[in-house]
């Protein structure tokens, strides 16, 4: 890709990079639905969106919009494509042992016509020709990064105290079952919505997400953690996406096995899929608990590293949210600029 600007720094080249791979992997993704290339497309688009949240506040709308739009769309018709090549994935695995393999073979079958029907979905509305062309976008979006070079290094502090905050936090929560604080109130109450959404793994495996992409940029800005602790926050990171592949995968089963109306046709095979399905939640659990053993053996010294390695040079301000984020993924919390920088935005 050719370059506009001679200032070229780390995180520039690197979503310049990320870029590229886009323009790479979206054709063979869309028109020969290459397993790789979707799922290479798909962390393009998220570690994108990280690098733009993590800039938000350095950069115009007018031209991190449209960018933006451009990735959250490619994300959202990656997204079931991707899930279900890892749905049959998992199933082709427990495919190597006796237990269920008429539930599995069936489930194996209906996911299969559900991904005919997502490839098809999914070229519908845009060809990859068109949706190439959109990626033009980045050009003057690139030009402000570029200009925000100075900021960078501060940005990356302030995200990742309020990340690695908010990550310790519901993982503790998770882990050590900490409900909410209920001295003096009653005990017949429902829990306030904060305090289940913070003991929620789904939250805390998203959350995750961002750190790591953010993490994965200080690198870049060559602000790496210890080899032993990258190591095992990307374990940990895999737990999370093992809980949430079988989960999600147990739930299709049952919903699957309902729309096809299967009680009525075969009672017994119904059965087994119910079998099935709780097998997958064992194996979610398990995932589950291995996350957390790996987190009380490593989060303190990771949260600690942390913040020693990035430390704070001005206050934080309070989290908001942008209307136009995906509602699944969380942005990073925006930081205090000096006036100068905010000026230049």
């Amino acid at each position: 890709m050719a370059k506009t600007s001679a200032v070229v720094f780390p995180l520039l080249q690197y979503t310049d990079d990320l870029v590229d791979e886009l323009r790479g992997h979206v054709p063979k993704a869309f028109r020969d639905f290459e397993h790789k290339s979707i799922h290479q497309a798909r962390v393009a688009t998220r570690r994108l969106k990280a690098a733009l949240d993590l800039m938000r506040f350095v950069l115009s709308d007018e031209h991190r919009k449209p960018f933006a739009r451009v990735l959250r769309k490619l994300r959202r018709r990656l997204g079931p494509l991707r899930d279900l090549d890892v749905m049959i994935g998992h199933l082709g695995e427990l495919k190597k042992t006796a237990a269920h393999a008429r539930a599995v073979q069936w489930m194996e079958e209906q996911l299969k016509r559900q991904r005919e029907v997502a490839r098809k979905k999914s070229v519908d509305g845009a060809p990859p020709g068109r949706q190439l062309a959109r990626l033009g976008s980045w050009w003057g979006l690139r030009e402000e990064i570029s200009e925000a070079r100075e900021a960078i290094d501060t940005l990356l502090a302030e995200s990742l105290h309020l990340q690695i905050d908010a990550f310790a936090e519901r993982a503790d929560r998770l882990t050590q079952n900490a409900g909410p604080d209920t001295t003096g109130t009653d005990p017949h109450a429902e829990p306030d919505a904060t305090d289940v959404e913070r003991q929620d793994p789904h939250q805390l495996r998203i959350a995750g997400k961002l750190l790591r992409y953010t993490l994965e940029m200080a690198a870049v800005q060559e602000h790496k953690l210890p080899p032993r602790l990258t190591r095992s926050f990307k374990k940990m990171q895999e737990e999370l996406g093992l809980w949430h592949d079988y989960v999600v995968l147990s739930e299709r089963a049952m919903q699957v096995s309902l729309e096809m109306l299967l009680p009525h046709h075969d009672a017994a095979l119904q059965a087994e899929v119910l079998d099935l399905a709780k097998v997958l939640l064992r194996r979610s659990s398990r995932h589950l608990d291995n996350f957390g053993r790996v987190w009380r053996e490593r989060g303190p010294e990771l949260t600690e590293c942390v913040r020693e390695r990035f430390p704070l040079t001005r206050t934080l301000s309070a989290p908001q949210t942008d209307p136009g984020q995906d509602d699944s993924e969380v942005p990073p919390a925006p930081v205090a600029l000096p006036s100068k920088v905010v000026q230049g935005a």
